[in-house]
């Protein structure tokens, strides 16, 4: 009996515990329907903001690629906005780079790039997300591969703006490239004044646009092939697009674009004035053919003394003063290199170094004198010697030897009692060797009488 009284409280129980969950879950649901059927229904879930679709990108000029993309119909009542990235992908080693991103509007869905900014030759990845009230979307990306191909035989791309004045733009060939490949040059440029050049045709592929630049005129040649292009003048505020392939279309193009201000590079500096100060500061004065005022010239100044140590100082102007005292015992060289000031140029690049310029010390003298009485007794002995000989020589011919006689007779005679003979009788020939008289015969000759004499 108090078994199933139980039982009956127990089932009681429970079917109220169940009542109640039902109608926790009804309030809940309820809550649900309301918060995502009114206006705020894109906050209050991730999974219901739609990513952007229908990505494309052409070139809006031959300097500027343009990201475009749409959103889902249906959800436009939104005030949408864009976090949109451009990754660049090595295509040796898939490293990816990612350049700073970007902040549009729902009003503009697009991005304009600049090429300069890009890496044109790899895998370029454009990257976007959609973000409504504090919810984001997915990101939905496309690649862009310009020019589809392997890896392109052009390496080690260099220009430099030569003060100002004229740029040389040079390239390397990779190592498994064709040999003796005929490379051609192609550019366009831009600047404040006639962008116009920079415009093409959207609906034209990248690929149609390769040879409608402007060819280089004047080639730079290594052992006959050319590699490299001069540009004569040019204005330091155009910016050029280039295009490096070979004639016969056999090789995948190299594409790169090129700002000449960010590319000025200098000629070396001449130091016109090294000093030792009284107090041993170091005093350097020097002059660039560069066109503004010193006001303008980044310097870094080297300074090495004769026993090796070495420093690099950064200077402004063309004037440098250490003010530090420095060993009057040791020698110093310095040499300098310059670049144009941040002020008016984006450039990186320093010029060659100057000539090196000595500042002597006194240990210098000191060696010097070390050496001078080392060096000339030296040169002392070496000068008697030479005299020394030479005298003998001259007393020689001066004052000739006088001949000894027992020498010239030993020579004369060579039987001893020769000798002997000849001094005992003096000139008289002594000789015990018989003589052989020579007997002449005499013939006389009669000279017949003529006839008419006989008669």
């Amino acid at each position: 009996m108090s078994w199933a009284f139980h039982s009956s409280l127990g089932r009681v129980t429970t079917g109220m515990g169940e009542r109640q969950n039902h109608i926790i879950s009804a309030i809940l649901c309820l809550i649900s329907v309301l918060c995502c059927s009114g206006p705020f229904a894109v906050t209050a879930q991730q999974d219901v903001l739609p990513s952007p679709i229908n990505i494309t990108w052409r070139f809006e000029n031959m300097f500027t690629l343009l990201w475009e993309w749409k959103m889902p119909a249906g959800i436009q009542q939104c005030p949408f906005s864009f976090d949109t990235y451009v990754i660049s992908i090595n295509n040796n080693n898939n490293n990816e780079k990612k350049y700073p991103p970007g902040k549009t509007m729902s009003k503009n869905m697009y991005r304009a790039v600049d090429v300069h900014k890009v890496d044109l030759n790899n895998q370029i990845k454009f990257r976007v997300q959609a973000e409504c009230n504090g919810t984001k979307s997915k990101d939905t990306e496309t690649p862009v591969l310009l020019i589809p191909g392997n890896n392109t035989y052009v390496k080690d791309f260099a220009c430099f703006y030569f003060d100002e004045e004229y740029m040389n733009c040079t390239w390397e060939t990779a190592v498994d490239s064709v040999p003796a490949t005929d490379y051609t040059l192609h550019y366009w440029y831009k600047n404040d004044s006639f962008a116009s050049r920079g415009t093409i045709n959207p609906s034209a592929k990248f690929e149609q646009l390769l040879n409608s630049g402007t060819p280089c005129q004047h080639y730079i040649y290594k052992h006959g092939i050319p590699l490299g292009c001069h540009f004569k003048s040019l204005s330091v505020k155009s910016h050029f697009l280039m295009v490096i392939r070979d004639k016969s279309n056999t090789i995948r193009p190299f594409i790169t674009s090129v700002k000449p201000e960010e590319e000025v590079k200098l000629s070396p500096p001449v130091i016109i004035n090294t000093t030792r100060t009284p107090n041993h500061s170091i005093y350097v004065q020097w002059n660039t053919s560069f066109s503004p005022t010193c006001t303008f010239i980044e310097s870094e100044v080297e300074i090495e003394n004769s026993k090796g140590k070495a420093e690099t100082v950064k200077a402004h102007h063309c004037t440098f003063t250490r003010e530090y005292i420095f060993i009057p015992e040791l020698t110093y060289t310095v040499k300098v290199r310059v670049k144009p000031s941040s002020t008016i140029s984006s450039s990186v690049h320093w010029s060659e170094w100057s000539q090196v310029h000595d500042i002597k010390g006194t240990e210098d003298s000191n060696t010097r004198f070390y050496y001078l009485l080392i060096f000339i007794p030296i040169l002392i002995s070496i000068i008697t010697i030479i005299t020394l000989i030479y005298m003998k020589r001259l007393q020689n011919t001066v004052f000739p030897p006088i001949p000894d006689p027992g020498k010239v007779f030993k020579k004369s005679f060579a039987d001893p009692s020769e000798l002997q003979q000849w001094i005992k009788y003096g000139k008289v020939n002594v000789s015990s060797k018989p003589v052989k008289e020579e007997i002449c015969s005499v013939i006389l000759v009669e000279t017949p009488l003529i006839s008419s004499q006989a008669e």
